[in-house]
């Protein structure tokens, strides 16, 4: 497997062609992922497929590999795997958005610029979909004693709540 995706592609024309390649993709490179890895480690395996069905084009793909990211639950390092498979329908407009395939999902194509998609960015809009919106190990697998934050918060509560009646209990002895 190549390790270096093209960087832009005309997507018409590869639809039409029928163009296929893969590579390899540090997650270090993607901005927009930054905030949510633990350390910029990572990488991601991508075999893309452009094709036509119809009048409709499409870009399909797998995405394989893994990412260092923080449990938010007790604050350690975890190694999450990634794996997923997409189909993307190209419109052009936001009105051809109800003319997808079902389990296609739109990838809107700048008519004016139809030279430049950057691979890079369709995969990164993959990442942050695939990955959730906290991250935490699987319940019970966090490191050394940790317990949920809601837990914490109830014993919190629990303890400095006081008991509401204990006012009538000083005005009973006077």
């Amino acid at each position: 497997m190549p390790d270096r995706l093209p960087i832009f592609v005309n997507p018409e024309h590869a639809a039409i062609r029928g163009f296929r390649t893969s590579g390899r993709l540090m997650l270090q490179n993607m901005a927009r992922l930054q905030d949510r890895l633990l350390a910029p480690y990572g990488e991601v395996e991508v075999d893309l497929v452009f094709g036509k069905q119809g009048r409709r084009m499409y870009l399909a793909g797998t995405l394989s590999g893994w990412a260092a990211l923080q449990c938010q639950r007790c604050l350690q390092k975890m190694t999450m795997d990634i794996a997923t498979e997409f189909r993307l329908g190209f419109v052009f407009s936001e009105a051809e958005i109800d003319g997808l395939l079902p389990g296609e999902e739109p990838l809107l194509i700048d008519a004016d610029n139809k030279d430049a998609l950057r691979l890079a960015s369709v995969i990164e809009d993959e990442l942050e979909l695939l990955l959730p919106m906290v991250i935490k190990h699987p319940e019970g697998q966090c490191q050394s004693g940790a317990e949920p934050a809601q837990e914490t918060a109830k014993k919190e509560l629990k303890t400095s709540r006081k008991n509401p009646f204990d006012v009538l209990v000083d005005l009973k002895k006077h």
